[in-house]
Protein backbone atom coordinates (compact mmCIF):
# COMPACT_ATOMS: atom_id res chain seq x y z
CA UNK A 1 0.00 0.00 0.00
CA UNK A 2 1.65 3.73 -1.36
CA UNK A 3 0.78 6.40 1.26
CA UNK A 4 1.16 9.89 1.29
CA UNK A 5 4.44 11.32 1.48
CA UNK A 6 3.18 14.53 4.34
CA UNK A 7 0.47 12.87 5.93
CA UNK A 8 0.81 9.39 5.28
CA UNK A 9 -2.84 8.14 4.38
CA UNK A 10 -3.72 5.49 1.83
CA UNK A 11 -3.57 6.26 -1.76
CA UNK A 12 -5.31 4.40 -4.32
CA UNK A 13 -3.12 2.20 -6.18
CA UNK A 14 -1.68 3.40 -9.46
CA UNK A 15 -2.37 1.54 -12.26
CA UNK A 16 -1.53 2.40 -16.08
CA UNK A 17 1.08 4.54 -17.28
CA UNK A 18 1.79 7.59 -15.41
CA UNK A 19 4.41 9.58 -12.51
CA UNK A 20 3.07 7.41 -9.10
CA UNK A 21 1.27 10.30 -6.74
CA UNK A 22 3.34 10.92 -3.90
CA UNK A 23 0.90 13.12 -2.22
CA UNK A 24 -3.05 11.97 -1.02
CA UNK A 25 -4.20 16.08 -2.18
CA UNK A 26 -2.86 19.58 -3.48
CA UNK A 27 -2.28 20.51 0.15
CA UNK A 28 0.04 18.14 0.96
CA UNK A 29 1.63 18.19 -1.82
CA UNK A 30 1.61 22.29 -0.96
CA UNK A 31 2.79 21.51 2.99
CA UNK A 32 5.53 19.48 1.74
CA UNK A 33 7.07 22.11 -0.84
CA UNK A 34 6.95 24.86 1.86
CA UNK A 35 8.92 22.46 4.16
CA UNK A 36 11.10 21.58 1.87
CA UNK A 37 10.44 18.29 2.64
CA UNK A 38 13.54 16.49 0.32
CA UNK A 39 14.05 13.78 2.99
CA UNK A 40 14.04 14.93 6.63
CA UNK A 41 16.77 13.19 8.72
CA UNK A 42 16.95 13.78 12.43
CA UNK A 43 19.88 15.59 13.11
CA UNK A 44 21.92 13.45 15.04
CA UNK A 45 21.29 10.46 12.73
CA UNK A 46 22.43 12.50 9.66
CA UNK A 47 25.83 13.33 11.41
CA UNK A 48 26.62 9.70 12.30
CA UNK A 49 28.81 7.47 10.45
CA UNK A 50 26.29 4.67 10.68
CA UNK A 51 24.35 4.06 7.25
CA UNK A 52 24.80 1.66 4.69
CA UNK A 53 21.53 0.14 1.56
CA UNK A 54 19.59 -2.59 1.52
CA UNK A 55 18.34 -4.89 -1.03
CA UNK A 56 15.21 -6.69 -0.99
CA UNK A 57 16.15 -10.40 -1.21
CA UNK A 58 13.49 -13.75 -1.70
CA UNK A 59 13.99 -16.69 0.74
CA UNK A 60 11.46 -19.55 -0.38
CA UNK A 61 8.33 -18.18 0.40
CA UNK A 62 9.15 -15.22 2.34
CA UNK A 63 12.01 -12.27 1.85
CA UNK A 64 14.10 -10.39 3.66
CA UNK A 65 16.23 -6.72 3.62
CA UNK A 66 19.64 -7.71 3.11
CA UNK A 67 22.01 -5.23 4.20
CA UNK A 68 24.76 -3.53 1.55
CA UNK A 69 27.56 -1.05 1.60
CA UNK A 70 27.52 1.83 -0.70
CA UNK A 71 29.37 0.11 -3.13
CA UNK A 72 27.01 -2.67 -3.21
CA UNK A 73 29.39 -5.25 -1.24
CA UNK A 74 27.78 -7.09 1.77
CA UNK A 75 27.34 -4.66 4.92
CA UNK A 76 26.50 -5.85 8.39
CA UNK A 77 24.78 -4.04 10.90
CA UNK A 78 27.53 -4.93 13.69
CA UNK A 79 30.22 -3.79 11.62
CA UNK A 80 30.82 -0.22 11.35
CA UNK A 81 33.85 -0.95 8.77
CA UNK A 82 30.74 -1.41 5.91
CA UNK A 83 28.83 1.43 7.15
CA UNK A 84 28.96 5.16 5.73
CA UNK A 85 27.99 8.58 5.85
CA UNK A 86 24.36 10.16 5.34
CA UNK A 87 25.58 11.78 2.16
CA UNK A 88 27.66 9.03 0.50
CA UNK A 89 24.84 6.69 1.29
CA UNK A 90 22.66 8.93 -0.52
CA UNK A 91 24.37 8.81 -3.09
CA UNK A 92 25.16 5.49 -3.51
CA UNK A 93 22.74 3.27 -6.28
CA UNK A 94 23.32 0.36 -5.12
CA UNK A 95 20.02 -1.73 -3.38
CA UNK A 96 16.75 -0.45 -2.90
CA UNK A 97 16.69 2.21 -0.42
CA UNK A 98 18.92 2.83 2.79
CA UNK A 99 19.37 1.72 6.30
CA UNK A 100 21.02 2.83 9.65
CA UNK A 101 23.16 0.73 11.92
CA UNK A 102 21.41 1.07 15.46
CA UNK A 103 23.17 1.31 18.76
CA UNK A 104 25.18 3.86 20.55
CA UNK A 105 22.39 5.54 21.46
CA UNK A 106 20.18 5.21 18.54
CA UNK A 107 17.19 3.10 18.57
CA UNK A 108 14.22 1.94 16.62
CA UNK A 109 10.83 0.37 17.19
CA UNK A 110 9.19 -1.02 14.12
CA UNK A 111 5.21 -1.51 14.20
CA UNK A 112 4.63 -4.12 11.61
CA UNK A 113 1.20 -4.33 9.54
CA UNK A 114 -0.05 -1.85 11.91
CA UNK A 115 -3.37 -0.84 9.56
CA UNK A 116 -6.56 -2.33 9.35
CA UNK A 117 -8.27 -3.21 5.92
CA UNK A 118 -9.72 0.35 5.63
CA UNK A 119 -6.08 2.25 6.38
CA UNK A 120 -6.76 3.02 9.85
CA UNK A 121 -4.22 2.59 12.56
CA UNK A 122 -5.15 -0.87 14.94
CA UNK A 123 -5.36 0.46 18.47
CA UNK A 124 -2.12 -1.01 19.62
CA UNK A 125 -0.37 0.95 17.52
CA UNK A 126 -2.00 3.72 18.64
CA UNK A 127 -1.13 3.02 22.27
CA UNK A 128 2.63 2.76 21.23
CA UNK A 129 2.52 6.19 19.31
CA UNK A 130 0.47 7.88 22.10
CA UNK A 131 4.13 9.01 24.62
CA UNK A 132 6.04 10.08 21.60
CA UNK A 133 3.85 11.49 18.88
CA UNK A 134 4.36 15.03 17.96
CA UNK A 135 8.16 14.41 19.96
CA UNK A 136 10.00 11.83 18.27
CA UNK A 137 10.41 10.89 14.36
CA UNK A 138 8.52 8.33 13.27
CA UNK A 139 8.02 7.59 9.51
CA UNK A 140 6.28 5.07 7.11
CA UNK A 141 8.18 1.88 6.31
CA UNK A 142 8.97 1.03 2.68
CA UNK A 143 6.01 -1.50 2.88
CA UNK A 144 3.79 1.41 3.45
CA UNK A 145 1.98 -1.14 5.97
CA UNK A 146 4.51 -0.36 9.02
CA UNK A 147 5.69 2.91 11.11
CA UNK A 148 9.50 3.13 12.19
CA UNK A 149 10.27 4.77 15.74
CA UNK A 150 13.40 6.55 16.21
CA UNK A 151 14.35 7.84 19.21
CA UNK A 152 17.38 7.67 21.58
CA UNK A 153 17.85 4.39 24.35
CA UNK A 154 20.73 2.45 26.20
CA UNK A 155 21.70 -0.34 24.20
CA UNK A 156 20.25 -3.23 25.62
CA UNK A 157 18.62 -6.69 24.60
CA UNK A 158 16.00 -6.62 21.65
CA UNK A 159 12.28 -7.55 22.20
CA UNK A 160 9.90 -9.24 20.01
CA UNK A 161 5.77 -8.70 19.93
CA UNK A 162 3.97 -11.11 17.92
CA UNK A 163 0.11 -11.94 18.14
CA UNK A 164 -2.03 -9.22 18.66
CA UNK A 165 0.21 -7.00 17.93
CA UNK A 166 3.49 -6.86 15.78
CA UNK A 167 6.24 -4.86 17.22
CA UNK A 168 10.29 -4.95 17.77
CA UNK A 169 12.12 -2.74 19.35
CA UNK A 170 16.18 -2.67 18.68
CA UNK A 171 18.84 -0.39 20.00
CA UNK A 172 21.85 -2.18 19.36
CA UNK A 173 23.29 -5.16 16.73
CA UNK A 174 20.50 -4.56 14.09
CA UNK A 175 19.46 -1.99 11.08
CA UNK A 176 16.57 -0.69 10.12
CA UNK A 177 15.24 0.49 6.83
CA UNK A 178 15.22 4.53 6.18
CA UNK A 179 12.37 5.86 4.07
CA UNK A 180 12.54 9.53 5.24
CA UNK A 181 8.52 9.59 4.65
CA UNK A 182 7.34 11.06 7.81
CA UNK A 183 4.36 9.77 9.76
CA UNK A 184 1.52 12.43 9.67
CA UNK A 185 3.61 15.94 11.28
CA UNK A 186 6.10 13.90 12.82
CA UNK A 187 9.56 16.41 14.05
CA UNK A 188 13.05 15.94 12.76
CA UNK A 189 14.33 15.30 16.34
CA UNK A 190 14.82 12.11 18.55
CA UNK A 191 12.98 11.74 21.87
CA UNK A 192 13.81 8.95 24.65
CA UNK A 193 11.94 5.78 24.06
CA UNK A 194 13.29 3.94 27.10
CA UNK A 195 9.80 4.17 28.38
CA UNK A 196 8.22 2.45 24.93
CA UNK A 197 11.14 -0.24 25.45
CA UNK A 198 9.82 -0.96 29.38
CA UNK A 199 6.74 -1.04 27.81
CA UNK A 200 6.98 -3.29 25.21
CA UNK A 201 9.67 -5.60 27.38
CA UNK A 202 6.28 -6.12 30.33
CA UNK A 203 3.57 -7.11 27.33
CA UNK A 204 5.64 -10.02 25.96
CA UNK A 205 7.02 -11.26 29.29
Amino acid sequence: MTRCEFCGKPLHEHVGRGRRRRFCSDACRQRAHRAGRTMPVPPDMAMADRWLRWQLAHRGEGTSKRPLRFDGGPASSTDPATWTSLPTAEQSKAGDGLGFALGGGFACIDLDHCYDSRGHLADWAKMLLAPVAGRTWVEISPSGHGLHIWGRCAERKGVKLRGLMDAEAYSQGRYMTYTGHAWRDSPARLADLTLLFEVIKRISA
